[in-house]
């Protein structure tokens, strides 16, 4: 209770803006303004059935990645693709210390999957963390904020304790699949042998390969987690 009114406190001393045209949303809004709605990347079917990705042919189950390298994770639920305009935005949030965006960010994730994530019924929603030394950099970790505002909204605590990041890794995006899923090797822990959550939701802003979601994943089941989905703001192309 004292979080949800810590987040409607918050939101009233810093309205919501439009992460496109950063223009101070009407009150009670939070989602892409109007103006902006039409230049959004939103996803279509048909998706990949286990990470959320779009894919081409409508006759497939799953997308070439998710065939080709089994995942650990249950499914997936980005909102939107990740092109432009909501690249650049993303980029701004994640490294310009645009917070702000997160209210807004939440909320088009709630109207792409908000049916999805309730009908998963999570138990707690957990955000991929980053290293100290980023965190000091930046003063948040996205993905916390992010998972904070979604699950003020959906009224599912979130648990940022549960994995450490303790290997500050080469930035992902620079690295082709090979090279990511080796950057992230022994890059996560979990400080508990075993946690009390049986189904969990991971939270990121971005979604590429899967590399990150797959080694929380996987440090998530090893410590007891048996069902562990994902949401996203965005993910990568076909």
């Amino acid at each position: 209770m004292a979080f949800k009114i810590a987040e409607k406190i918050k939101r009233l001393l810093f309205p919501p803006v439009c992460p496109l045209c950063e223009e101070i949303l009407p009150y009670g809004k939070t989602r892409i303004c109007a103006s902006c709605r039409p230049k959004a990347t939103y996803l279509t079917e048909p998706l990949c059935l286990r990470c959320g990705k779009e894919i081409a042919d409508e006759e497939k189950e799953y997308c070439t990645d998710c065939e080709k390298k089994p995942k650990s994770f249950v499914r997936g639920f980005p909102a939107m693709s990740y092109r432009e305009p909501i690249r650049r935005s993303i980029l701004k949030f994640k490294y310009q210390n645009k917070s702000s965006y997160a209210d807004c960010f939440a909320t088009e994730i709630i109207r792409a999957h908000g049916r999805d994530i309730k009908d998963v019924a999570p138990e707690v929603l957990i955000p991929v963390p980053v290293h100290k030394r980023k965190l000091e950099k930046r003063g948040y970790n996205q993905a916390e904020v992010l998972a904070n505002s979604l699950g003020a909204y959906l009224d599912i605590p979130v648990d940022a304790g549960i994995i450490r990041r303790v290997v500050n890794t080469t930035p992902q995006k620079s690295l082709n699949d090979e090279e990511r899923q080796k950057n992230l090797e022994k890059a996560f822990i979990s400080d508990k042998k075993q946690v009390q959550y049986k189904k969990v939701m991971l939270v990121d802003d971005i979604y590429t390969t899967g590399a990150t979601i797959e080694a929380c994943t996987k440090i998530l089941k090893n410590a007891g987690v048996k069902e562990v989905y994902y949401t996203s703001i965005c993910i990568g192309g076909k």
